[in-house]
């Protein structure tokens, strides 16, 4: 037979000129030299025989080089191939077992391969130096007993000798042991696909093509880095003057795409195979309950015999879904898994293009039905967006609307609001018309979208649907709406659904008579654990908060928080934690506060860890709290990150707040060019919608400091006109007592005009904004209302009066740890504090005022404040007075806490109370942390 052989199958294959280098993965190879086994699996047209070219072309050691077919399933030639090979370069090595072979022909068993291949082994252990060798296409190997003698081949295996599998189904053997001994280095698909440098370099550099970078990007996406797919595509694109469109269009349809697909995998695979290919195209994720859910009648009609160990080609092919995903998998036939446990996978973008083509020719009528199964099964198993993705697309409206109404008493609305409406809009008007659980959904959605005009409507609607339902058409069965009788309990869950979604509207609308009566309703109508009887309790939080009752407030969103944590529903336990930390904020209750949005920020966790969207509204309420204790640089990461997340869940009020918030951080920095932007996208959304009433009280105090800060004083009093605001109104504490920011507008021009009517009107104002503060229990306006009288004051040259009411402002702020409250009103509060110091008896103010105002007035930006000769006595034996928040770092850092640790419970980001310890260090002129705890003990500090 020796003289028989074909020579071809021992060639090298040549470089293809133009080649990409791959040096990243020739490394890989090099490494492979300590394992026994090299295996590169992969799809046809990855790239695994150039690769081994490349690899061998610039390697240090000798190899060799068979190339396999299908004729090599004879144990016979097989053998007599491979040891041909292995004399290429060790000529005499297994000559005894060649010799064997040529006597006479050879039958299967007789004798066992394994005894020819110890011969063959012996010969081997004799060599010194290493080789390699390559078996190129070793897909195409199926008979048992080859693979049965080369696994024994590979556990005796000499150690001179590296074996080399390229392959597009991984070999039937003992894997998991080679594995664990590491004795076998793997390539595969995900490794051999190009990366986008490679793609480019491809592109560009071999093909010529000059394409921009987004379109090398958008094509490599597409293709996954699929190198025949790239080929192809580059191919294509010669001659094509729009790129762009080309990309867009490519798919796995293109012909020649098809054509490669067809030819190399699809006409390979038994019938069994191929059916279940382009059955379960249509899914953009499988699995094996899934399959089976789609599959079952085809399975009935065409029964078959399930392979417990699939080999790479069963001659009969697996009929359970299980046993062809397994074959799939380890054939390497373009699917993807998609978890470490195997249990979900995917096609390859391409292939699953060309997949859903075929299916579309061969059976047009098939995919609407497959796409019913997917979503009953997706439902039944309560994932929604695919059950609801495949029942639109299966064009049974009934089914559609079924199964959205099943998601809506599901989902997640905070986080997924946005899917929610574009399903529910999507419905037909008639269908939806007769629904009024999916009308209650519609409602609920378009307000939370902000869309609050749209509202009624559907309510309405719905009211009527329950009316018909208890026609008598209804009771004869006429209708088509599924749930035609619905019990007393479902009547009364939707009547408190409405119930729960008028009162929100009513506290927009400013009606808290309304709110308070609509609350009351959903509350007796609707049952424990209903998620909106949360929501239900958010809005009667909102309208204690508007009555000004700070404490009811604050209880009532706790009661909302609880209720949706025993509902099992911490995501929507969000925004209730939050609305409850903002009354603790108005209280000046600011580190229970920052405790209350970062448990928020908890309950928004997603099952793999990561945050889910809702958690933006806790983190722009950290960020802002931050802002407010001068940690501006942390402030800017979470309201930065809290934007992003509140773009997603796309809640009108709560991204209003964002913009706002980040506004007023970006004011603080000094931005006011970036603050102008972010109040004009909250503008934006206030135009299209209404939003809460103290959001709009936010926004306005945003514009004036904003215009304020310029000196745009043409602007703040267009504002003034425009608001409609006067000195005499009824205060509102829906509008968060939004006078204040008329008061601030006049305190600003009675500092510029003394003698004008601005500073006394200002007073007048702020006396009754001050009554109506400490009558609600809000200590953050109260503070906010005594410094703009301390400034209006002094604006009129009452400095002692001034003095006074300053000095109480930071006796109430000083426990609360408010800082940018005084640090915003800027220059002339500055002045202020300085002169409030330099004039006080040092007896009158405590150590911890003093050290309060000292930390003011060095957190002042620009020009260093003047310390008052006192001032700088008490704290002498100080390079430099520790600040209260130093004093706060101090004290814990005498415990075992870790910096981590104290971050935590100061409420701090762990790189703020890294700036801490420096500036204590460099205070107490020490350089350890025991250093710092002595020398603090010597002076007195602890």
């Amino acid at each position: 037979m020796a003289g028989s052989l074909l020579k071809t199958k021992f060639y090298t294959p040549r470089l293809p000129p133009g080649m990409v280098p791959r040096p990243r993965l020739v490394e890989r190879l090099n490494q492979g030299w300590s394992c026994k086994l090299t295996l590169i699996s992969a799809p046809a047209g990855f790239g695994k025989t150039t690769l081994l070219s490349e690899w061998l072309a610039g390697g240090e050691h000798p190899f060799t080089w068979l190339a396999l077919d299908k004729g090599d399933n004879d144990p016979a030639r097989f053998l007599t191939y491979l040891i041909a090979a292995l004399q290429k370069i060790h000529p005499g090595a297994g000559e005894t077992v060649r010799l064997a072979l040529e006597s006479g022909p050879y039958r299967p068993g007789q004798p066992p391969l394994e005894s020819l291949l110890t011969e063959l082994i012996n010969d081997l252990s004799e060599i010194q130096s290493p080789f390699a060798l390559v078996l190129d296409d070793f897909h195409v190997l199926l008979e048992r007993e080859i693979h049965q003698a080369l696994t024994f081949f590979i556990d005796h295996q000499p150690s001179c000798l590296h074996m080399v599998i390229a392959s597009r189904a991984d070999p039937p053997w003992p894997m998991g042991r080679l594995r664990a001994q590491r004795q076998v280095n793997e390539l595969r698909a995900a490794d051999l696909r190009f990366t986008p440098d490679e793609a480019a370099s491809f592109l560009n550099g071999v093909m010529k093509l000059g394409l921009s970078a987004e379109s090398v990007t958008a094509l490599e996406e597409r293709t996954e880095g699929w190198i025949a797919g790239l080929q192809m595509a580059a191919l294509s694109l010669q001659g094509y003057t729009d790129a762009a469109d080309f990309i867009k269009a490519f798919t796995g349809s293109h012909h020649f795409i098809a054509d490669f697909l067809v030819e190399e995998v699809l006409t390979h695979q038994p019938a069994p195979i191929r059916d279940f290919l382009l059955n379960t195209s249509i899914l953009e994720r499988i699995s094996a309950p899934l399959c089976d859910a789609l599959l079952v009648e085809q399975r009935e009609d065409h029964p078959g015999t399930a392979s417990a160990e699939p080999v790479v080609a069963p001659a009969v092919a697996p009929s359970s879904s299980q046993a062809i995903l397994d074959y799939l998998d380890h054939a390497s036939l373009f699917l993807i898994p998609l978890d470490g446990e195997r249990r979900w996978y995917r096609y390859h973008h391409l292939f699953k293009d060309l997949l859903r083509s075929s299916l579309e020719i061969a059976s047009p009528d098939l995919p609407p039905t497959l796409h019913r199964k997917a979503s009953v099964w997706f439902a039944a198993a309560q994932l929604y967006e695919e059950a609801v993705f495949h029942a639109f697309s299966s064009g049974d409206a009934i089914l559609t609307a079924d199964v959205i109404e099943q998601a809506a008493t599901h989902i997640d609305i905070p986080n997924k609001v946005v899917i929610l409406s574009h399903w529910i809009e999507s419905l037909p008007p008639d269908l939806l018309s007769e629904r009024p659980l999916l009308l209650v959904s519609q409602a609920w959605v378009r307000y939370w979208m902000g869309l609050r005009q749209q509202v009624e409507d559907p309510l309405q609607k719905a009211e009527r649907a329950l009316q018909a339902l208890k026609s008598p058409a209804a009771a004869e069965g006429t209708k088509p709406y599924p749930t035609q009788n619905l019990t007393p309990e479902e009547e009364q869950h939707i009547t408190g659904h409405i119930a729960a979604v008028r009162a929100h509207l009513a506290l927009t609308n400013q009606d808290l008579p309304r709110v308070l009566e609509m609350s009351n309703q959903a509350l007796e109508l609707l049952p424990p654990g209903d998620e909106m009887r949360t929501e239900t309790a958010v809005a009667l939080g909102g309208a204690y908060w508007g009555l000004g009752d700070a404490a009811a407030s604050e209880r009532t969103f706790n009661l909302a928080k609880v209720n949706a944590l025993q509902s099992k529903l911490p995501s929507g336990a969000v925004p209730s934690a939050c609305y409850e930390g903002m009354q603790q904020v108005k209280q000046g209750r600011l580190k229970d506060a920052m405790e209350l949005f970062q448990q928020a920020r908890r309950y928004a966790t997603s099952p793999d860890g990561g945050e889910l969207p809702i958690a933006g509204f806790p983190n722009i309420k950290i960020g802002d709290l931050l802002r407010e204790w001068n940690d501006l640089e942390d402030a800017a990461l979470y309201i930065r990150r809290g934007i992003e997340q509140c773009v997603q869940i796309g809640q009108a009020d709560v991204l209003t707040d964002a913009y706002v918030m980040q506004a007023r951080l970006q004011i603080a920095q000094g931005n006011l060019a970036e603050a102008r932007v972010s109040l004009e996208k909250a503008a934006a959304i206030v135009q299209k919608t209404q939003i809460d009433p103290f959001i709009q009280c936010w926004l306005q105090d945003g514009w004036l400091r904003l215009w304020l800060a310029a000196d745009d004083l043409e602007a703040a009093e267009a504002w003034r006109q425009a608001s409609g605001l006067k000195p005499g109104d009824e205060l509102s504490y829906h509008y968060d007592l939004n006078h204040i920011n008329l008061a601030r507008l006049d305190v600003a021009l009675g500092i510029k005009e003394p003698r004008g009517i601005y500073p006394g009107q200002a007073l007048s104002l702020l006396g009754r904004l001050q009554t109506a503060a400490e009558k609600a229990g809000w200590v953050q306006e109260l503070v906010k209302i005594l410094t703009l009288k301390a400034l209006a004051l002094s604006a009129t040259g009452s400095r002692e009066a001034a003095q006074q009411e300053l000095r109480q402002a930071l006796q109430i702020a000083r426990p609360c740890g408010f800082l940018r409250i005084f640090l915003d009103e800027g220059e002339p509060l500055r002045s202020l504090l300085e002169d409030c110091c330099s004039k006080a008896d040092p007896l009158n103010l405590s150590p911890g005022l003093l050290d309060y105002i000292h930390l003011l007035l060095t957190s002042f930006p620009q020009k260093a404040a003047t310390i008052p000769p006192h001032l700088r006595k008490i704290t002498s034996q100080l390079v430099e007075p520790l600040s209260e928040r130093e004093m706060d770092v101090l004290r814990l850092l005498a415990t075992s806490l870790t910096g981590t640790e104290i971050a935590e419970a100061l409420y701090i980001a762990p790189s703020t109370v890294r700036t801490h310890l420096k500036n204590i260090y460099g205070k107490l002129d020490v350089n350890r942390r025991m250093d710092a705890i002595q020398k603090a003990r010597d002076l007195g500090l602890l």
